[in-house]
């Protein structure tokens, strides 16, 4: 089964935060914090002033959507940030997810950003590994305690890239 990545279509960005939210939601049990956070990020992606160095790739498969990845710019230009990976719970390892990254990084590099940065969580196990298979490596932990309703910390990770420009 393959996979088309396109780049999002107008309405789409409903479906990554509704993506979000059910991930979250049930596979680990954050809520509203952090789902109110990820829906955001997804439904400002069109009002956000169009920009040549960002993007939203939609992973698409038999007609049905089946994953998502963001590039959004940064304050400093030679840094992009990826966002808002996620891959359907029944399509994940059909390579979806390999496919969205290598969307994503070819246009980064196509743009020239210098590094890649994103935020992660320690309960992402194999997102991590998957960030990790692509030359990203951690460079900071913080403690969160609003995720979760229950109070527990969640651990935040950032990671960083550094592009072939």
């Amino acid at each position: 089964m393959t996979a088309l990545i396109r780049t999002y279509r107008p309405g789409e960005e409903q479906y990554v935060a509704d993506l979000h939210e059910r991930l979250y939601t049930e596979e680990y049990g954050w809520g509203p914090a952090f789902v109110t956070y990820a829906k955001q990020i997804a439904v400002d992606f069109p009002k956000r002033p169009a920009s040549d160095r960002e993007g939203l790739w939609i992973a698409e498969v038999e007609g049905e959507p089946a994953g998502s990845v963001m590039l959004c710019e940064t304050e400093d230009p030679s840094v992009g940030q990826l966002r808002l990976f996620a891959v359907e719970k029944n399509r994940r390892r059909q390579g979806i997810g390999r496919a969205l990254m290598e969307a994503l990084l070819a246009k980064a590099e196509e743009v020239g950003y210098k590094t890649l940065i994103l935020w992660t969580a320690g309960p992402l196990e194999a997102a991590i590994r998957q960030y990790e298979r692509f030359g990203f490596r951690v460079t900071e932990t913080v403690e969160n305690r609003t995720w979760r309703p229950d109070g527990e910390p969640v651990l935040e990770i950032k990671m960083e890239k550094t592009l072939n420009v």
